[in-house]
């Protein structure tokens, strides 16, 4: 049995596809919840290409653990992760914690708390935005990462209409959280995955800002892999002169809508904390560690916090990039 806790963009797309394929599914609810998703009576997925993908409303339950769970799958932002952990109590033996979240921290957060219950990292690849109560919108391919080491897992996720990939350790984490440090830059900027990968003034960003994160992370000797069939030194010369062609690249590998956007657009829209510091700010990070600073990424993180505070206005491309000293 699955428990699945986290019923924003992320969760309600991984429910969709597991509840509709049979899977066996619980979704943790809220008291304060519960009426509105019995309400929805059924999860909704639009997606970008074909029909809308409904499924039965799974079983809900206002306890993180039931007898029989054996994964607990963890759809949460970062900064709810610690909630989840106190609620957890002490997990029982059989127990798996399976976590989507974006950046590098929640493993080692898992299993600085929990030392004793396995932990695993399913790595999201799909962009969706959160509609309403049991109500998303997918619009990209539906792809996922499972690290090895549990093919019990993987046999429950393989056949549901999920792409599922497969990594070594937190490789596909890291690459992720390089492609994501451009979250930032399209939050500045109130800007599409288009925009990111088409406008020349934040393709240049984006490359100084990837430039600067994998020689640190490549300094570290930490293992990435890129979400493309390219290395870095390609991708980013594809980004500085490849024009257009960068963008329909993209979109042909990952089904891209021509409207989607990153999720930090949407929080900064809807005055919501960001997950800068888990993204650009783990670039900053690591770079303190090796007394080797990461000033781009850095004034990312300033820029986008001040937002937080504020009410957000838009920059130019133009003026981000003189922001950021390019």
């Amino acid at each position: 049995m699955i428990t699945l806790v986290g019923a924003g963009a992320v969760g309600i797309t991984l429910a969709s596809y597991l509840a509709a394929a049979g899977r066996p599914l619980r979704l943790y609810v809220r008291a304060k919840d519960r009426a509105a998703f019995e309400q929805a009576g059924r999860l909704r997925l639009e997606r970008p290409r074909g029909a809308a993908l409904e499924a039965p409303l799974p079983t809900l339950t206002e306890r993180l653990l039931d007898a029989d769970t054996r994964y607990l799958l963890i759809a949460t932002k970062f900064g709810a992760l610690d909630g989840v952990i106190d609620a957890l109590g002490t997990p029982p033996p059989g127990l798996s914690l399976v976590s989507t979240l974006n950046g590098v921290r929640a493993l080692p957060r898992l299993g600085e708390r929990l030392p004793q219950t396995p932990a695993l990292a399913l790595t999201i690849m799909f962009n969706a935005q959160h509609l309403g109560p049991l109500h998303a919108q997918l619009t990209t391919k539906p792809a996922v990462i499972l690290a090895d080491g549990d093919e019990q897992l993987r046999s429950l996720l393989e056949g549901s209409g999920l792409a599922v990939g497969r990594s070594r350790g937190e490789e596909a984490c890291w690459g992720k959280l390089l492609i994501n440090l451009a979250n930032a830059i399209g939050a500045l900027t109130q800007s599409t995955f288009r925009d990111l990968l088409s406008e020349p003034d934040l393709r240049r960003i984006f490359a100084a800002v990837l430039e600067e994160a994998v020689d640190r992370i490549e300094a570290a000797n930490i293992a990435y892999k890129l979400p493309m069939p390219l290395p870095h030194a390609a991708y980013r010369q594809l980004l500085l002169r490849g024009g257009p062609l960068t963008w329909w690249l993209a979109r042909l590998k990952n089904g891209l809508d021509d409207g989607a956007y990153p999720s930090m657009v949407s929080d900064v829209r809807a005055g919501r904390a960001t997950e800068v510091r888990q993204l650009n700010g783990e670039i900053v990070a690591l770079g303190e560690r090796l007394s080797w600073p990461a000033p781009l990424n850095a004034r990312l993180v300033e820029l986008v916090e001040a937002l937080e505070l504020s009410s957000p206005a838009r920059l130019s491309p133009d003026e981000l990039r003189r922001q950021l000293g390019l």
